[in-house]
Parts: structure tokens; C-alpha cells; sequence
């Protein structure tokens, strides 16, 4: 296994290099095979144009037209506080006016900082400071922000649905966009709702379902936990979290390399807000960051920093992290540890350990801490419709037709280690064709079987996606059957298979998988004279379930 994750480490690295080479030889304007490459524009001269800016709309309602909603003190001075952070953002909008926080004018607002958008780089943060409450639209509770023209009794039509902001956000057209809500989402506090809504939650078992995040380019923070108050204190003169949010920018550099990202900014205020309030309040996260945090809110790298060890996955909920012995944090959220091999150990709430082992980390580098555990073993059970092609001219000559059948399959993921795939597979294939014969193409009807034992590895480049290439040997039993008023005959055919093939699933939830997959496969056997391998191409769409 580690050959062959070395082998295709190497085959994409030379596909990557090759794709560099090409890429800079079209920006090449020399005619001589000995020249420097040239660039396509002189130095500088593109500086302005392909900077990445910085946006920002603040909002902070304090008054509310329904006055069963409660005037807050500090989230208008807090959105005003965090607008003077941002000094080195290239615009800043602030609303905190009654007619500037109505829902119709707060949407227009984000139309128009979209219309302002101009580059994936851009960088795009939304702050919202007021109450947070919670109805239901559609037979599903979702969270809702107050704004200034919010009706109690009517939130689910006047209220600015979480969803909606994030969706709208989605489409700014920026991959690098936070989105911060200074509103918590139990009954107290800054979140208010009516005595039935009230009396609802109280029946409920469990909390509704979590907003996860809307795309890889949307980080969402916020100021508190599903059923926890988000508090505003008199002594600080803010919201909590959004003033130890404040403090961050000035202190939050945790890696020490110039620049305050969102997610440092949240992991300091994160633990302050959380020993400010008691355990009270913790401000939550869901991010899904490739590679660095690319969300800069003040300053700019300057230079590598020290190595990060990190995790927002909603899995990672109150796991310590401790390295070399001494305890460094509790996520979600992220750890500055020193460069070069480290010992780590990750431990739940109640001193299970999850992963205990070393790490060696460059100035810089990111590790993301979901990646070290292991992921349990499952159960997975497959079923999919089939396609069987021939693919080498033996086989296309009248021995095997184009195919439909079925496949199915059982097996276990994350064993016999972590991330592969050991399985059971079975496909059958029913189809039709003519073969050469006493002159003429005699008809015939085909039908086959597979059985093969599969291993593979998975590899996950979102929680949403994984790509699993496998390798497979079986067995093929095949029959064709003649039925002419000249001929009549039957014959079987059973041939040892070899198989490299991939699946591509799609993970809607924890146990359901769609997906496609293909496998060429090499039969061996006698066809007219030739023993193969004869090569024949299955293709598959599927449905997984697992356990």
C-alpha cells in the first residue's frame, strides 16, 4: 500500500510540474530556443488590478419596531468598534440606523457589497450583532435574525433566515467570506421567542439540525452554542464574544507570522468568551479551510509561522490537545505548536484517547487533527445497475455484447486499516448479439456472471467526497446461446478476472453514499486461438449504505 500511494504521489507531482512547464512556455514571447522565458507583462504593471480587497458589512441593531423584542445596548457600538478594527479593509459598511437594519435594506446592502466583488481572492466578512430566535417554516425549525423590522409573530416572513444569509453569501462570488453572528440561539438573552415556540422547544429531544457550512469558501462563527446565551456585559461594554473578537486583532496572532486570520481571531475569542462567562457561552465554528486560512482581518503574513495543528470538524467537539505532555487547548480550533517532531496526543472529554503520536511540522505548515483519527470500521452494503463493455477486439469480435445488468456488493470500510475497503462483489449481465458462422452472423443471447474480492483505499478530498481506487480478482462465468431453425447450441465459458477499477461516492449523510464507478477487467481465457487477457470495461452507478 505504501508503494502504491508513493507511485501516485510521483505520477501527479510529474502531471503537475508537466502543467507548470506548459503554462509558462505559453506566456513565452522568445523566439530563441536559448533565451529567458519572458513574461507576459511587465513587472508591476498588474499590481493593482489583481490585488485581492477586502470588504466588510457591519450590522448592529440596537432598536426593534416590535418592542416584544427587547432593545439591546452594545451591538450597534459593537459593529462600530469592529468597523474601526478593520482599518485596513478597503470598504467598510456599517448599518446600524433603524432604517438601515430592515431586512429589505440589510439584503440590499449585500447585494451590493456582491456587486463589488470582482475576484475569488477577495476577501468578504458579514457581521451581524443583534437577537437571535428560531421558528418554523415548512415543518422545520430554522434560526432566524431579528432586524429591526422583525414581527414576533410573524418571524418566519419578516426575520433574516440564517439560510437565506448564508445562500446569499454563497454567491458573492469570493472563495474567502466569514460570516459572524453576535446572536445566540437558546430563549435567553439576545435570543427571544414566544411562549409556544417556547413551551415547542422544550419538548424536543434533540436540538434542530445544525447550519453547516453553505461551501467550502463560507466560515460561519458565532457568538454561542445552539440553546446558550449570547451575553452582553456593561463592563465591557460589548457583546462578550465580539469584545474579546476586538481584542484579537491587536493579540490574536497566534502563529507569530504578522497576520490575524478569522479562525485565530475566533480561537482567541473563543477561549476568553468561554472563561469570561464561566462555561456558559462557547462561540462555535464551522469551517472548512484548505490549506492556510486565507481570511486575513489584520495585518499580512510577513513570514512562515510556527506550525499549526487544528480542527473545526464538528467530530472534533471537546477534544484536548496536548503536546509533549502539557495541555495546549480544547477544540474546535487551533494550536500553535514548535516546529519539527512533536509528540501529540488527542483525548476526549472523558480521557479517551483518540490519537497519541508524533508529528514533525515545517514553519508554516497546517495540520488538520481530524485527519490523524482513525475512522471506525463499517459496514457497507451496495447496489447499483451495471454496464459491461468489451474493450479489445477479440471481445468485440461477437463474443461479448454490450451489456446492462446489476451489481451488488458487502464489505467493510476503514478495514483492514484505515481507509480501505475490503468487499465482496457480484455482477450479472444479460445481453444480445451475433457472432461469424457458416457465412453468415448467427444471433445469440448472452448471459454472465462476476464474482470478485475488491480491496481498495479511500481517500477523502471533502467530508462530502471520497475517491477509492481498488484493485480486484475473481471469477467470470459466462454462456451464450444459439437459437436458429438452422442452428442450435450452447456453450459456458468460466475465466479467471483481474481488475483495476475506482468508485467516486458522494456522502449526502453518515450512512448514505451515491456514487459511479468503472473497472477494466482482464479475462483470461481461450478466444478464437487467443488467451487474453481479454479486456472488458464495467461501468456502474450505486447507492451504499452503511453502518
Amino acid at each position: 500500500m505504501t508503494s502504491f500511494m508513493r507511485l501516485l504521489r510521483t505520477v501527479i507531482v510529474a502531471s503537475l510540474g508537466a502543467l507548470a512547464v506548459i503554462s509558462l512556455a505559453a506566456c513565452a514571447t522568445t523566439t530563441s530556443k536559448g533565451s529567458l522565458l519572458a513574461p507576459c507583462a511587465a513587472p508591476g504593471s498588474t499590481d493593482t488590478v489583481a490585488r485581492p480587497k477586502r470588504f466588510a458589512l457591519l450590522v448592529g441593531i440596537d432598536d426593534f419596531q416590535d418592542k416584544r423584542f427587547g432593545p439591546l445596548k452594545h451591538a450597534r457600538s459593537d459593529a462600530q468598534a469592529l468597523a474601526a478594527g478593520l482599518r485596513e479593509f478597503d470598504e467598510v459598511v456599517l448599518l446600524g440606523s433603524p432604517e438601515q437594519t430592515t431586512r429589505p435594506a440589510i439584503l440590499e446592502a449585500l447585494d451590493a457589497l456582491g456587486r463589488g466583488v470582482k475576484s475569488p481572492r477577495d476577501t468578504v466578512l458579514v457581521y451581524l450583532s443583534t437577537h437571535g430566535t428560531l421558528a418554523q417554516r415548512g415543518g422545520q425549525w430554522e434560526r432566524f435574525l431579528v432586524t429591526a423590522d422583525t414581527r414576533m409573530d410573524l418571524v418566519a416572513d419578516t426575520g433574516l433566515a440564517v439560510n437565506e444569509l448564508s445562500h446569499r453569501i454563497e454567491r458573492l462570488g469570493s472563495r474567502r467570506v466569514a460570516l459572524i453572528l453576535a446572536a445566540c440561539h437558546s430563549g435567553k438573552g439576545k435570543s427571544q421567542h414566544s411562549d409556544a415556540l417556547a413551551r415547542a422547544l422544550a419538548g424536543l429531544k434533540a436540538a434542530p439540525v445544525a447550519l453547516h457550512e453553505v461551501s467550502e469558501a463560507v466560515v460561519v462563527l458565532t457568538a454561542a452554542a445552539f440553546g446558550e446565551t449570547a451575553k452582553e456585559d456593561d463592563r465591557l461594554g460589548h457583546d462578550v464574544y465580539t469584545y474579546f473578537l476586538l481584542e484579537a486583532l491587536g493579540k490574536g496572532d497566534r502563529d507569530g507570522d504578522g497576520a490575524v486570520t478569522a479562525s485565530e481571531a475566533h480561537d482567541y475569542a473563543r477561549e476568553r468568551t468561554y472563561a469570561f462567562t464561566q462555561g456558559a457561552q462557547r462561540p462555535t465554528a464551522e469551517a472548512d479551510i484548505l490549506g492556510e486560512d486565507p481570511i486575513v482581518l489584520r495585518g499580512a503574513p510577513r513570514s512562515a509561522g510556527r506550525p499549526v495543528v487544528y480542527s473545526y470538524s464538528p467530530s472534533s467537539e471537546g477534544l484536548t490537545v496536548a503536546v509533549n505532555g502539557t495541555l495546549k487547548g480544547t477544540l474546535p480550533g487551533g494550536v500553535a505548536i514548535d516546529e519539527g517532531r512533536q509528540h501529540l496526543e488527542l483525548r476526549t472529554a472523558r480521557g479517551a484517547v483518540v490519537f497519541e503520536g508524533s508529528v514533525s511540522l515545517r514553519p508554516g505548515e497546517q495540520l488538520e487533527l481530524s485527519q490523524l483519527i482513525p475512522r471506525r470500521p463499517r459496514l457497507r452494503l451496495e447496489a447499483g445497475a451495471a454496464l459491461l463493455v468489451p474493450a479489445s477486439p477479440v471481445a468485440r469480435q461477437g463474443y461479448v455484447p454490450l451489456s446492462p445488468g446489476g451489481t451488488v456488493r458487502a464489505g467493510q470500510e476503514n478495514w483492514p486499516w484505515d481507509g480501505g475497503l475490503l468487499s465482496l462483489g457480484f455482477s450479472f449481465f444479460k445481453g444480445a448479439g451475433k457472432a461469424p458462422g457458416f457465412g453468415e452472423e448467427l444471433p445469440y443471447s448472452l448471459t454472465a456472471e462476476l464474482l470478485e474480492l475488491q480491496l481498495g483505499h479511500a481517500f477523502y478530498p471533502s467530508d462530502s467526497f471520497s475517491l477509492t481506487p481498488r484493485v480486484a480478482g475473481g471469477s467470470l462465468w459466462a454462456s451464450r446461446r444459439f437459437r436458429t431453425s438452422m442452428y442450435a447450441a450452447d456453450e459456458a465459458l468460466r475465466a479467471p478476472v483481474a481488475s483495476l477499477g475506482a468508485d467516486v461516492d458522494w456522502h449526502p449523510d453518515a450512512r448514505w453514499r451515491v456514487g459511479a464507478d468503472a473497472d477494466l477487467l482482464g479475462a483470461f481465457a481461450n478466444l478464437n486461438g487467443h488467451g487474453g487477457p481479454h479486456l472488458l470495461l464495467r461501468l456502474a452507478i450505486h447507492v451504499a449504505w452503511t453502518h
